[in-house]
């Protein structure tokens, strides 16, 4: 059996389970200890009461029928030895149709109640004796169903003994009990279950707003107003929890930042060197790979400003075609020198876009470095302004197969280990692109190749 999950179905499971339980045992976990304490109207008489009980299920027990249709009380083993406990236990049998007393009854018990029933019918009655020596003996007389039809038993003079609270637990589930339990049961778990859901309610609030909170939210805390106090040492710890996250990711920010600052120095250096190398084959691949850590170190750092402004500043609006068509224009003679040709198309009129203008030249300069490295020699990348906002960047190389379009823009991935780069410069776009409410993905180029494309918010 699974355990239960829902704190509302526990609940309403160990409540019905305990009431049960309690329901059931309220002879040794109430009336005994009442007893105990000598209350006569509510412990004693019915500590005496449940005794008689047990006595008078020990008479009907005896009861048999003879062979010629009446009914006779036989000394049965049971009752022997309950007589042997009680010597004071008397008993008797009547049928209250004909008056006559069964045979083996108490005579002298029969006639305290004038040996006469025709003129009423005694339900149920606890009496006393009152020449009795014991004041606190009690009797009864009570009309029973027996198999033998409808009798009346009185039985008087019984003790209570420590094995009569067994005898109350076994016969205390009666019919009448358990209907009187179940609608009580049942209103009682409906209560519970509506009392935990409506305190709940908050929680599950609560978790809503969690749910919300990403990496550019974890300043936000979780209220703890109206939140039972059990959940709200929790709750305290989740917004613990966030503040330490939250910490721990601004030092790593802060550290990315400082370091891609710190390379920069000497990446220029490495690219000084680069260019006074004698003019060969190895000199344009040297400038190249320089480029493309450069490129990286640019986004890295264009990333920690859009991290650290998008979260108290509005995005500025910009003319995306000029924006796109100065890092095509800068980057158009390294192409050259690569013997690769940039074309620029774009709509006649402005397009406007929200975004940080030095976010979309690093992204659009990555996008343009890679099809350029993609497109074969004295081939031509086109770079494509739409007028709905939409950059493309096209080349007509190798493409991305439909399995690696998603994987392409996780971290450091590479289709193998001979493919050139760091797997760094698609994930960083792909980040700075989504915090400025765009998108990026990757198409089919007709013909062959890959066409990268960006879409804004305009």
């Amino acid at each position: 059996m699974k355990p239960l999950r829902s704190l509302s179905s526990r609940l309403v499971f160990y409540w019905v389970f305990f009431s049960l339980l309690a329901f059931f045992t309220v002879p040794a976990t109430v009336l005994l200890p009442l007893a105990s304490l000598g209350i006569e109207d509510v412990g004693c008489v019915r500590l005496e009461g449940h005794t008689v009980k047990r006595a008078r299920v020990i008479l009907l027990n005896a009861l048999h029928q003879r062979p010629d249709g009446g009914v006779n009380i036989e000394m049965t083993d049971e009752l022997r030895d309950y007589k042997a406990r009680n010597p004071d236990f008397r008993y008797a049998a009547f049928d209250p149709t004909t008056h006559k007393v069964v045979e083996g009854s108490s005579r002298a018990l029969v006639d305290y109640f004038g040996g006469d029933f025709s003129r009423l019918e005694i339900l149920g009655a606890t009496f006393h004796i009152l020449a009795d020596h014991d004041p606190n003996s009690r009797g009864s007389m009570r009309m029973v169903r027996t198999p033998f039809g409808r009798f009346g038993t009185i039985v008087y003079g019984a003790q209570f003994r420590w094995d009569d609270l067994f005898f109350w637990l076994y016969y205390y589930p009666t019919t009448a009990n358990i209907i009187a339990y179940l609608p009580l049961c049942a209103t009682l778990s409906l209560v519970a279950l509506i009392v935990v859901r409506k305190n709940l309610k908050p929680l599950r609030a609560s978790a809503a707003k969690v749910a919300k909170i990403d990496m550019n939210s974890l300043d936000q805390r979780v209220p703890t107003e109206g939140l039972p106090s059990e959940v709200v040492p929790f709750i305290d710890a989740v917004n613990a929890a966030f503040g330490r996250v939250d910490d721990g990711v601004a030092r790593q920010r802060r550290f990315i930042a400082n370091s891609a600052h710190e390379l920069r120095t000497p990446i220029a250096i490495l690219r000084t060197r680069a260019e006074k190398l004698d003019e060969a084959p190895i000199k344009h691949e040297i400038k190249r790979d320089v480029q493309r850590i450069q490129t990286i170190l640019e986004q890295l750092l264009v990333l920690a400003q859009v991290e650290e402004r998008g979260a108290t500043a509005p995005m500025p609006e910009l003319d995306l075609a000029e924006t796109v068509l100065a890092v095509t224009a800068d980057y158009t003679p390294i192409a050259l020198n690569n013997r690769r040709r940039i074309a620029f198309e774009a709509p006649s009129v402005p397009v406007t876009a929200n975004g940080y203008k030095w976010a979309i030249e690093s992204v659009v300069t990555n996008l343009i470095e890679n099809a350029a490295r993609a497109e074969p020699a004295g081939g031509m990348v086109l770079v494509r302004v739409s007028p709905d906002a939409t950059v493309a960047v096209v080349d007509h190389g190798e493409g991305v197969a439909p399995a690696h379009r998603e994987m392409i823009f996780e971290p450091f991935w590479r289709k193998s280990e001979t493919t050139p780069g760091t797997g760094l410069g698609l994930a960083i776009a792909k980040e700075l692109i989504e915090k400025q409410a765009g998108r990026i993905w990757v198409e089919e180029t007709p013909g062959g190749g890959a066409t990268f494309k960006i879409s804004l918010k305009k």
